[in-house]
């Protein structure tokens, strides 16, 4: 690989990046500068870390982690959320994912951050586990509801080793996104309603987040078919008027990945987590 450059990723490369995501990922289309100007920097929380790779004038690598705010094993932290990892067909089997991912570790613990977490699909899983040493921590669950959840969001934030923290600048930038913008659907004394698009055709993408610090407010009844993907603590929610989707009509089932900077034999009990879609752009 001596003949590779790697390096930090910018926004000045965000026409090869759209290149690079279109050859990675062929068939998906939310790819643009407008996308990554709103996913990687203009997320309230900080800057993102990441790494390009190129052979000459040719991008063939790139990989970003963006800043999240969570509650970790009961304290406040920021973690590093990989976003977009995308290796050129043509320089595969060279070992370059997994370099990415070393290096954006590296970032993200220079940073200061506790720790990587990410989803991983059937393709990554193996080498995210077994060659990364990242936790396996739980394929994420989807459903499809006609009516919202209802999560006891006291117990579950009480009861999570790992949710997300939201505020309102962050639930403001997240509602933006260029290609899926999302809206406040509707919810209750303790929790909002998020809604979008899906990839199914006449189902909406939802999640349920708490309403905790947050001054958005929005109340009504929310009903029609929908799809929700994530993980609540065990015993924290309920469904209703709901069909799980099995595994093998998901597109591609997705698993939770955790690894620890700071404690590297630190995980995370899958009973007790708390993410949604929301949290790693599904949609």
């Amino acid at each position: 690989m001596s003949e590779l450059t790697f390096r930090p990723a910018e926004p000045a490369d965000f026409d090869r990046t759209v290149e690079l995501m279109a050859l990675g990922f062929p068939g998906v289309d939310k790819f643009s500068p407008a996308f990554l100007q709103w996913q990687y920097y203009d997320n309230p929380v900080d800057p993102p870390l990441g790494c390009n790779i190129d052979d000459g004038d040719r991008l063939v690598g790139h990989l970003m982690g963006i800043p999240l705010k969570v509650t970790l094993q009961g304290e406040p932290a920021l973690v590093t959320l990989i976003m977009n990892v995308a290796t050129h067909p043509d320089y595969r089997g060279r070992g370059l994912f997994l370099e990415l991912v070393r290096r954006v570790i590296a970032m993200s613990a220079v940073r200061g951050h506790a720790a990587v977490v990410g989803v991983a699909n059937q393709q990554t899983i193996r080498a995210y586990e077994t060659k990364l040493g990242f936790q396996n921590v739980a394929g994420l669950e989807a459903h499809v509801e006609l009516l919202p959840q209802q999560v006891d969001f006291d117990r579950a934030l009480e009861t999570a080793v790992f949710a997300r923290t939201w505020d309102d600048a962050t639930l403001a930038w997240r509602l933006k996104n260029p290609a899926n913008p999302l809206h406040i659907a509707g919810g209750g004394p303790h929790d909002l309603v998020i809604e979008g698009a899906s990839t199914m055709p006449l189902i909406r993408s939802r999640g349920v987040i708490p309403r905790r610090g947050l001054s958005a407010s929005a109340e009504g009844f929310v009903a029609g078919p929908a799809v929700v993907l994530g993980l609540t603590p065990e015993g924290t929610a309920k469904r209703r008027l709901a069909m799980t989707v099995p595994e093998h009509l998901r597109p591609s089932p997705l698993r939770l990945i955790y690894i620890n900077h700071r404690k590297p034999d630190d995980r995370l009990d899958p009973r007790r987590v708390l993410f949604s879609f929301l949290d790693f752009d599904a949609f």
